[in-house]
């Protein structure tokens, strides 16, 4: 009983699993043996998940394995809507079945012409085989074939086929390249295929019009204005539409018996334009005075392009693309950075820059995912990319007319101006004809108030507020000559904040400016008599002249000084420290009438006693007392 029912489960076993195979031979028998049926004239078919895919990593198989391979039922069904194989090394063979169903046929032609369509203009390598019951037409075309050897003088692939009505054909493509394997594959009736040649050839003349009339508009405002940010515009334009018409394959045109420029101008118009962009960016948005860190990294962006130019003639093209994806990536966001920047700081013409450069960002990134497959929609990429740039140049060149608009608004603004002063002067003339001593007497007042607030601001620091050196410059002479006529005493200090460079690198320099601005705050509070005079000497040091002051007088006002410094905690931005000064005191009655040289020099020379006796300290001498010290 036992030894039934184990036989029993093993029929069953092997039924179940004879019943899969079949089903699963069944399957890929039918889509082997689908047909793809055209019935209407006007049908245009992307194949995709109507094709069968073989692959030949070994670069070996032909027409006749192929046909083996397929008997054999080693070619699987594409599951994609695009067919998108990202780069890679192997061969690829597709297949389908094709049946004429027209309904109504071409007038006196017994056969129905068809076209076979891959649109993908960077492969190197499409075979076309079509067996036709016993007759087998080929054809052979790609990149590594010069342009002239075309069946057809377009950008794309393309086969054309004859079926008799209700004939059914073989089709088989073999494709291989080192670009991306992307094959779009689009089966169209004639008057389809017409019907679409005439419409891309529309949208690649409105692309190619847009662009050189915003080219040739350009250099003409070039040629009349001699802006070079004009010129670097035009430069720009006709390298991004190489550059996209490389893309689609227009460009070989321009070198049908060449194949060296088939295989690289995607890449080398990519550099060109990069360094196009760059160029014009740097104008556009006056990166040399404005952003000198920005120009700094431009430039060295545009010495890397031109570093890998040459590159392309000996490097593998998928390591050549990757670098190329990999430089457009940094040049476009480092200049949409600058154009923030820019734009932070109130220039208005960035405003266009941020929003043309977004969009050539999005679509390289767009183009750049696409390619390796981490997102689909590849198929659309390179549309994306060339009206992203028609979109770029249109707004560059609004942004290049709001500054020519800015321009001449400014120039007339100027002109009114101009207008406006010369009759503010002839009124003037008039009036100082009626009354011209009261005129002359006022225009002198704002003249005196004009030429003090000028000094004012030629001898006072502006990050701490003191007087300056050139104030010092002249303050002291004068000071030192009336102490000398009234035999009367005169003290100089000459502080140096304690650490300020090893403060700089700890907290920053916008922490030490705070420092020099609380120090000058500080000095003015400890020097309130009217002839003291605090001076910012140079970086952390600072000058305190005391007229009439003794050499006791002068080390109390330093040691308030010296004290006040090491209480205060200065804060800013979340950070604190303290700080402290090191002071040369120097006090003497002058004996000559210009020694003012040798008391300042005799005081930094104390200062520089007090720093190597400990910092945080004042150093003095005086003639009408001993040299004296306080320290902590």
């Amino acid at each position: 009983m036992h030894r039934f029912l184990a036989r029993a489960l093993s029929l069953h076993t092997l039924f179940s699993l004879l019943l899969v195979v079949a089903v699963c031979t069944s399957a890929t028998s039918l889509r082997a043996d689908s047909v793809v049926s055209i019935k209407d004239q006007h049908s245009s078919l992307t194949l995709s998940k109507q094709l069968m895919l073989l692959e030949d990593p070994d670069h070996r198989m032909d027409l006749e394995d192929a046909k083996a391979a397929l008997q054999a039922g080693r070619f699987k069904a594409v599951d994609e809507d695009h067919l998108q194989l990202g780069y890679n090394d192997s061969t690829y063979w597709l297949y389908f079945k094709l049946r004429n169903d027209l309904l109504s046929h071409t007038a006196d032609n017994r056969e129905d012409r068809f076209y076979l369509t891959v649109d993908y203009p960077l492969l190197d390598n499409v075979e076309f085989f079509h067996q036709r019951q016993n007759q087998l037409f080929t054809m052979v075309t790609g990149d590594i074939y010069l342009f002239s050897q075309r069946y057809f003088n377009l950008n794309n692939y393309v086969f054309p086929l004859a079926l008799t009505p209700g004939e059914t054909g073989e089709i088989y493509i073999r494709v291989f390249s080192n670009s991306s394997l992307f094959i779009p594959v689009t089966l169209q009736t004639e008057q389809s295929f017409i019907d679409q040649r005439f419409t891309l050839d529309t949208l690649d003349g409105i692309y190619i019009g847009i662009t050189v009339g915003l080219g040739i508009y350009n250099l003409f405002l070039w040629l009349g204005i001699r802006s070079r940010v004009y010129g670097l515009y035009v430069l720009m334009v006709f390298n991004i539409m190489l550059f996209n018409t490389s893309i689609n394959g227009l460009t070989f045109r321009l070198w049908p018996e060449s194949l060296t420029f088939q295989q690289i101008p995607v890449y080398l118009f990519s550099y060109t334009s990069g360094i196009a962009v760059i160029l014009f960016g740097m104008a556009y948005l006056k990166t040399h005075s404005s952003h000198p860190y920005f120009h700094r990294l431009f430039q060295v962006l545009v010495l890397l392009c031109l570093a890998l130019i040459p590159t392309l003639f000996f490097l593998p093209i998928p390591l050549s693309a990757k670098l190329t994806a990999g430089i457009t990536v940094v040049c476009a966001l480092s200049l949409i950075g600058a154009a923030i920047r820019s734009l932070m700081a109130g220039y208005r013409p960035a405003v266009y820059y941020c929003l043309g450069q977004g969009a050539v960002i999005i679509s390289v990134l767009f183009t750049a995912l696409t390619s390796q497959k981490i997102i689909p929609l590849y198929h659309i990429a390179p549309v994306v990319m060339k009206w992203c740039s028609a979109f770029e140049l249109i707004l560059f060149s609004i942004g290049l007319a709001d500054m020519v608009h800015n321009e001449r608004r400014l120039r007339e603004k100027a002109q009114k101006e101009t207008a406006l002063a010369q009759q503010e002067l002839l009124d003037s003339q008039i009036k100082l004809n009626q009354d011209l001593d009261d005129l002359v007497t006022q225009r002198t007042r704002e003249l005196e108030q004009a030429n003090q607030l000028l000094r004012d601001l030629n001898t006072k620091d502006d990050l701490t507020g003191l007087r300056n050196r050139r104030f010092l410059n002249e303050a002291l002479p004068n000071e030192y000559r009336r102490a000398y006529r009234d035999k009367a005493p005169l003290s100089i200090l000459l502080l140096d904040i304690d650490y300020f460079k090893q403060l700089n690198d700890t907290y920053g320099h916008q922490f030490g400016d705070h420092c020099l601005c609380a120090a000058g705050r500080l000095l003015e509070d400890c020097t309130r008599r009217p002839p003291d005079i605090a001076v910012r000497y140079g970086g952390e040091e600072f000058v305190i002249v005391l007229p009439n002051t003794d050499l006791d007088g002068a080390l109390t006002v330093a040691e308030k000084i010296r004290s006040a410094f090491e209480k205060q905690v200065i804060r800013h931005a979340g950070q604190s420290a303290r700080v402290t000064v090191s002071i040369g005191l120097a006090s003497e009655t002058p004996l000559q009438r210009d020694e003012h040289e040798a008391l300042l020099r005799m005081a930094d020379d104390l200062l520089y006693q007090a720093k190597a006796n400990g910092r945080n300290r004042v150093e003095a001498v005086g003639q009408s007392s001993p040299p004296k010290e306080n320290s902590l």
